[in-house]
């Protein structure tokens, strides 16, 4: 338990307790979790380890260190889905082991990654609140499916039991989910880009988003609308491109070297100049300065999706380029 987060914090010590002496241990967390960062530094310091905060922000559970001074790499927050797994085993000789709410990854000749939960402990009086605004909800008629993303997994459990409502069986990505998607889904968290991923992979779905921390209740489908409008222009302005940059990311669980020979060969047929670009961070710093007119994204495929408004030229996924019909919008996470 640390504060207002609920942490393994002993099966993590559980796991460096084995050799202690002169470990460096490097802790990294997505950008809301940095002061959760920060006190588990502080814990592992005082129990004699040499703790490190990372600066970088991570997206996801495929973007880790695997820098080689370091024996540990513990990274918080995010859920490891197979398909993530099957990239980082692609690229990595590695090892699973399993240890309760700890995935262990061992890297070959590289740091041991200890992919650790964080969860929000439920506060009574946001969830007195969440029981006022859902009751409204539920006397629409309306039977959702519960979801939530993995630090939210107290309170969907408590609104699930509060709704006597079925419950997703364990949490979301932003690219990956694990159970068959239902017709109405009630996404507990805040932000739009988990339950975006329901509309994504199955656009006829009806996905409400309660703010867990609002107490807000709300249909997604306007900001999916809006996103599909980017996709749609950023597909039409990649065919009246000339020259592209293939994009490669060195993040662990999104390297896709494996894609490059089957874009080349499409980006030929389509008569277009191409590159191979090798970056790390696809981000809009890099791919505005690029000298090429549009880029096809190998990395995340939400990259090609939530962030083509920051962006300065058309870029589209591998997924969009390979497809026989690039405007197919019946499913966007196709890798």
């Amino acid at each position: 338990m640390l504060g207002a987060y609920l942490l393994p914090l002993r099966d993590i010590e559980g796991v460096l307790s084995r050799d202690k002496v002169n470990v460096k241990v490097l802790v990294e967390t997505p950008l809301g979790f940095k002061n959760v960062g920060l006190e588990v530094v502080r814990y592992l310091n005082d129990k004699g380890y040499r703790a490190y905060l990372s600066g970088q922000n991570v997206w996801g559970a495929c973007d880790f260190s695997v820098v080689g001074d370091y024996q540990y790499v513990i990274h918080l927050g995010h859920a490891l889905p197979p398909n993530i797994i099957r990239i980082i085993s692609g690229n990595f000789r590695v090892r699973r082991r399993d240890f309760s709410d700890v995935i262990i990854i061992e890297v070959e000749n590289g740091p041991t990654v200890l992919f650790s939960a964080i969860y929000y402990e439920p506060r009574p009086e946001l969830l007195s609140r969440a029981r006022d605004a859902l009751s409204n909800f539920i006397k629409l008629g309306i039977n959702p499916f519960i979801a939530y993303s993995l630090p939210y997994k107290f309170y969907a459990q408590e609104i699930a039991e509060t709704l006597n409502a079925p419950i997703a069986p364990g949490p979301i990505t932003g690219c990956f989910i694990n159970f068959p998607i239902p017709s109405t889904v009630l996404f507990i968290g805040s932000g739009y880009f988990y339950p975006l991923t329901f509309k994504l992979l199955k656009p006829q779905t009806t996905v409400y988003l309660f703010d867990v921390f609002r107490g807000v209740v709300e249909n997604v489908d306007n900001v999916y609308r809006r996103y599909l409008a980017m996709k749609v222009k950023a597909i039409q302005d990649f065919n009246s491109a000339r020259s592209v940059g293939i994009v490669i990311s060195r993040k662990p669980g999104q390297y896709r070297p494996d894609l490059i020979e089957a874009l080349v060969n499409r980006l030929r047929r389509l008569g277009k100049e191409f590159v191979i670009i090798d970056l790390n961070e696809v981000s809009p710093d890099y791919v505005n300065n690029l000298p090429v007119d549009a880029v096809v994204n190998t990395a995340c495929p939400r990259i090609g999706i939530d962030d083509l408004d920051r962006f300065m030229k058309p870029v589209v996924n591998a997924g969009d380029v390979l497809k026989s019909n690039a405007l197919d919008l019946s499913n966007l996470l196709v890798w």
